[in-house]
């Protein structure tokens, strides 16, 4: 078995020598272990099997015939575990709703599954807290509790929504952290110049919904998040006067997100023409 590392200029073999056969997961920890030690983290790895052991899910060291580690620092780490949970999170939320549109129960694996999968998003939430602060602490403890302890699906889909939210919103922080005040507040300069057509956008995105247009409201609405995210995240930087109505637009946004998920349309309809509209003015 060999173990290859990433170090940014190409690949590098690891001189690292196991005592006896071991699990791949044992192998792991001590590669992360080591890595800890060189002040570094494993951000991805990927595993090949020796040819006879290809057809094999759990291999140990004598089955593996390589393995290739991507390293990086915490904050590498911390954005790769970010993405990893937004993706988790989308795919659960996307099982659910299609299982309440096809008006079916949940079989006892999809269960199991389902209160693991809670499980580790609970867990791993509670890791990146420690790094990071959530816009609200008791709307985040909400959406836990729910994934945990709330048998109804739509709650369980209205908490994924709210998780996923929040973890998009430090994923775009970690991603803003390199931009420097000045150049924020050049962009700044640029997103008050857009805001009579995001608001534009904002009337057609209600439109949509209120016509049951819901594709064209929802590609419409990501966009619009993204930039109303994206300015909140620039304020912030460029410690801009209006900050306290840029907290409002995040928190509305989470609203947003919330009604979505939960298919009430009606509501979405509102806080995008009336609530996120009159926050933008006051920005303007």
């Amino acid at each position: 078995m060999k173990i290859f590392f990433d170090t940014g200029a190409g690949e590098e073999e690891l001189n690292f020598t196991l005592e006896g056969s071991l699990p791949f997961v044992e192998i792991l920890k001590k590669l992360s272990a080591w890595a800890e030690s060189q002040k570094v983290f494993i951000i991805d790895y990927h595993v090949a099997a020796k040819p006879q052991y290809k057809e094999k899910e759990s291999l140990n060291s004598d089955e593996i015939e390589t393995i290739h580690l991507r390293m990086g620092d915490q904050a590498s780490l911390i954005e790769s575990n970010l993405r990893e949970l937004i993706d988790y999170t989308d795919r659960a939320g996307l099982h659910l709703a299609k299982s309440i549109q096809d008006a079916r129960e949940l079989s006892e694996n999809e269960k199991a599954d389902l209160l693991s999968g809670s499980s580790f998003i609970a867990e791993s939430l509670e890791t990146l807290s420690r790094h990071l602060v959530p816009e609200s602490i008791e709307y985040m403890e909400k959406a836990v509790n729910a994934l945990l302890n709330n048998n109804d699906l739509v709650e369980k889909i209205n908490a994924l929504g709210a998780v996923q939210y929040q973890l998009k919103l430090w994923l775009r922080e970690r991603e803003f952290s390199r931009v420097q005040p000045e150049e924020a507040k050049e962009r700044i300069a640029r997103f008050r110049e857009q805001i009579p057509e995001i608001k534009k956008d904002l009337e057609k995105v209600a439109a949509y919904f209120t016509q049951g247009k819901e594709h064209d409201a929802l590609t419409k609405l990501e966009l619009v998040s993204q930039t109303l995210v994206d300015a909140a995240m620039l304020m912030r930087i460029a410690k801009d006067v209006k900050a306290e109505v840029v907290q409002k637009i995040v928190s509305l946004l989470g609203d947003l997100t919330q009604a979505v998920t939960a298919r009430d349309l009606v509501t979405a309809a509102d806080i995008a023409d009336f609530d996120l509209r009159d926050a933008l003015e006051e920005i303007a």
